[in-house]
């Protein structure tokens, strides 16, 4: 046993096993103001965050679904791939 073990109380050594796990991406960060926000209600604001008003960096599909109406929309030029005429 080493000297540090004798000082160390045994209660900090035992694991607490009946913690519940948070499921991920339930929450999120605000890179400005570091205050911690409910997922639902970011994405309710438009993903801005509504203690600092910093605005989160949301992907192509999801700036998309915030500008357009809901349905029908087509998307067009899915199946378009790039072409490479200068051969680089």
């Amino acid at each position: 046993m080493s000297w540090f073990e004798k000082l160390m109380p045994s209660r900090i050594r035992t694991e607490n096993k009946d913690k519940r796990a948070v499921p991920e991406g339930l929450w999120s960060k605000c890179p400005a103001c570091d205050a911690v926000l409910y997922r639902a209600e970011l994405e309710r604001n438009q993903d801005v965050c509504p203690k600092c008003d910093q605005h989160m960096r949301i992907g192509a599909r999801r700036r998309l679904d915030l500008f357009l109406d809901p349905e029908p929309r087509e998307e067009i030029g899915a199946e378009v791939l790039p072409a490479d005429p200068l051969k680089f």
